[in-house]
């Protein structure tokens, strides 16, 4: 006999019902987990950019050979902020450099020397958390191809 409680026609509607809502779930925790570490990167390549544009200023210019010596402060300034990161995840952008070639430029008729630091990370060639494809919701986590960090500095 049928009560007014009968379950009869609810079987598996439980588990349907879960099917949904961990994918959703999932997807949440996978999104949170997933955009952490690229973020963190992204944010250590701005800092370790900007330590490395900060420490040019330090470099004396009347020294010799001055672009050797800016080069060797800038890569030992951005290596020391990123040492906790392996070494296959931090690329400069200048030809495998952090440091651009330092450019004079003339501002209201004095000349500056421009200092440019800037790192980088493929993350479309070679992710670091791998990206997981959700029907209905796309790829996770959805980043840039290359994650940069850049800095500049007027002398």
């Amino acid at each position: 006999m049928k009560g007014v409680g009968s379950c009869r026609g609810q079987r598996g509607a439980v588990a349907i019902e879960f099917a949904a809502v961990f994918v959703l779930f999932f997807a949440v925790l996978y999104g949170l987990l997933g955009y952490c570490v690229p973020l963190l990167m992204l944010q250590a390549f701005n800092d370790a950019a900007a330590a490395g544009a900060r420490i040019a200023v330090s470099v004396n210019p009347g020294t010799n050979d001055y672009n050797a010596a800016l080069r060797s402060a800038v890569d030992s300034a951005v290596n020391q902020r990123l040492s906790w990161m392996p070494a296959s995840w931090r690329n400069g952008c200048y030809n495998g450099a952090y440091l651009n070639t330092p450019t004079t430029e003339t501002v209201q008729g004095r000349s500056y020397t421009r200092i440019q630091v800037c790192v980088n990370y493929p993350y479309a060639a070679s992710p670091v958390v791998p990206l997981l494809t959700l029907p209905g919701i796309g790829t996770i986590p959805r980043l840039p191809n290359v994650l940069t960090g850049q800095a500049s500095v007027l002398l």
